[in-house]
């Protein structure tokens, strides 16, 4: 932002140039000290917020060009679509979100954002990427000034062992000595480099620390909740910089020494050199950051159906009597089972079967979607509850009412997506609310979302189909019949893995619906599967018979 005080908007259409004191952001207009006593008892603006002038200056340019109106249509932004995530004016609602069933007033949405979890969830990572670029700038100082130490340690000990030979050590003296000089010359040269490209990264991400702060003071509602869209894609791009940085040769420990020869008594008839110089590096521990977004730093195993091989990695049976309909994976190993058995309940394993914990619950539980690393989403079908638990203290910490019996859950973003009886799929956030409900082809008992598309199997018609959130339809993949698809998930690229339940398969549908292809058969131990999770950050496919019989594998192209 210019340091020169703006000048008041509404005096300049009378020629009248005076200094501003206010900023009104819903008339976007600078406003002196007599106009803003006039905007106060207008009807129409006396209850705009205004902030001080000096305020909005302190605004990064990026927030404080936001309008409030429309690009398009040059209307006012009214409404808000939590289908599309975008403002729109009354033009926008019936030209293109004429059929979104989820439309909010736009000051209804942008309410509180500053304090938000979004807001703070930007916050702190901002913070987080920041600290541990201070750190490893600090380690490699550190290598630079300990790389320094051990040179000199060297040249010490070459110049004792110098004082007991006659000159003919003085020209394999220089010689080493001009190693070791490039040797340091290149590793110094090289950490410079490095702490000078990373030193850039930090000063970027302090910007977006130091503008966060000002947005968080100064700025509208409206300018903070549209602004962390943008801000959320910067900090993305330094996340993933940051994690590129995690296989560069640069962070391993360098130390460097010598070996003498051990012949140096008769070195003049025998030895060549002083020594060699021996650079080693030993692997440093990756610096990972404290919060990875779904979907944020998911690696693809392949973009093709042919290319997908799996490796088991184990195998272990659950408890006897047990109905196994839902499976999910914590990002440190954890797999956590929904048992349907007359005894409801959730079971907390390793990944080679050793039972971690059993939460109970007073109701059959079908499926079963991880939330954060202590908690959980189970359906409760028959009580038609979605259970969100703490898996720590196995406490309930609310309770979500569906309209029908509810089935399949996944967790997408900060969504709950759950499948319903009679041929619906219902959108929830994680307090409960509900975005958007849609109809099914036919009755649908688990689903699936990747990059705004919807996955759902109908049993009955044996088919997958691939929907836009709002329900149109994009394609359908008919199984073969009797095949019973049940179960689906989704790998980083967009393939589509489904359990066939009464066929005793397991298919990979492509992202088109065009290719398929059988990865694992009842010689492979599939006997009613009807449970698989794919995690998407470790690329591991989780695949259980309803018995409780279940295998994990690793997916590699």
């Amino acid at each position: 932002m210019a340091s020169l005080i703006p000048i008041c908007d509404i005096c300049t259409t009378d020629n009248i140039n005076k200094s501003a004191s206010v900023w009104c952001s819903e008339c976007e207009e600078a406003i002196c000290n007599y106009c803003e006593q006039q905007h106060g008892r207008m009807k129409l603006t006396k209850n705009h917020k205004t902030i001080p002038i000096e305020d909005y200056q302190k605004l990064p340019g990026s927030v404080a060009d936001i309008k409030q109106e429309c690009k398009i249509h040059n209307r006012k932004l009214d409404f808000y679509c939590l289908i599309h995530n975008e403002p729109c004016c009354v033009s926008c609602v019936s030209q293109k979100h004429e059929t979104c069933k989820k439309l909010k007033p736009l000051t209804e949405v942008v309410d509180g954002v500053k304090s938000s979890a979004a807001f703070e969830d930007l916050e702190d990572r901002t913070k987080d990427i920041s600290e541990l670029i201070r750190i490893l700038i600090k380690d490699k100082q550190d290598d630079k000034a300990r790389f320094e130490f051990q040179k000199n340690t060297i040249i010490s000990e070459m110049q004792n062992v110098r004082k007991s030979i006659n000159d003919h050590l003085d020209k394999l003296q220089k010689d080493l000595l001009g190693k070791l000089d490039s040797e340091n010359n290149k590793r110094c040269r090289s950490i410079d480099s490095f702490t000078g490209k990373i030193s850039k990264m930090l000063a970027s991400v302090d910007q977006i620390k130091n503008d966060l702060k000002q947005i968080k003071q100064h700025a509208s509602d409206f300018q903070a909740f549209l602004v962390i869209h943008e801000w959320n894609k910067k900090i993305e791009k330094e996340e993933k910089e940051w994690m590129s940085l995690q296989t560069d040769q640069i962070l391993d420990s360098i130390d460097i020494h010598i070996e003498y020869s051990p012949v140096l008594m008769k070195f003049e008839k025998d030895v060549k050199e002083l020594g060699k110089l021996e650079v080693k590096s030993s692997s440093s521990k990756k610096i990972l950051l404290k919060k990875e977004k779904q979907g944020q730093i998911f690696v693809a195993v392949s973009n093709t159906v042919d290319n997908i091989k799996l490796t088991r990695i184990s195998s272990f049976q659950t408890a006897e009597g047990v109905i196994i309909t839902g499976v999910d994976m914590f990002d440190d190993g954890r797999i956590v089972l929904a048992d349907q058995s007359s005894n409801g309940r959730l079971a907390i394993m390793n990944q080679v079967g050793e039972l971690i914990k059993n939460i109970q619950f007073e109701g059959q539980c079908f499926d079963v979607a991880i939330i954060d690393k202590d908690t959980v989403a189970t359906t409760l079908v028959l009580k038609k509850n979605i259970v969100i638990v703490d898996v720590n203290s196995s406490k309930v910490q609310r309770t979500i009412q569906t309209r029908d019996e509810c089935y399949g859950i996944i967790r997408t973003g900060e969504k709950l997506v759950v499948s319903l009886a009679y041929k619906s799929i219902q959108f929830f956030d994680l307090s409960g609310n509900t975005f958007s409900e849609l109809s099914t082809v036919d009755i649908s008992g688990y689903c699936s979302v990747f990059n705004d598309q919807l996955y759902y199997t109908t049993q009955t018609t044996n088919a997958v189909y691939c929907t836009e959130l709002n329900g149109t339809i994009r394609w359908k993949f008919d199984c073969q019949k009797s095949d019973y698809p049940t179960s689906i998930t989704n790998d980083a690229s967009g393939n589509i893995f489904v359990a066939c339940r009464d066929s005793n398969l397991l298919v990979v549908v492509g992202k088109n619906g065009k290719e398929s292809k059988i990865l694992l058969a009842k010689e492979d131990g599939l006997r009613k599967p009807r449970a698989i999770h794919y995690n998407r950050k470790t690329n591991t496919l989780a695949v259980c018979n309803i018995s409780g019989q279940c295998y994990l594998y690793k997916v590699t192209n």
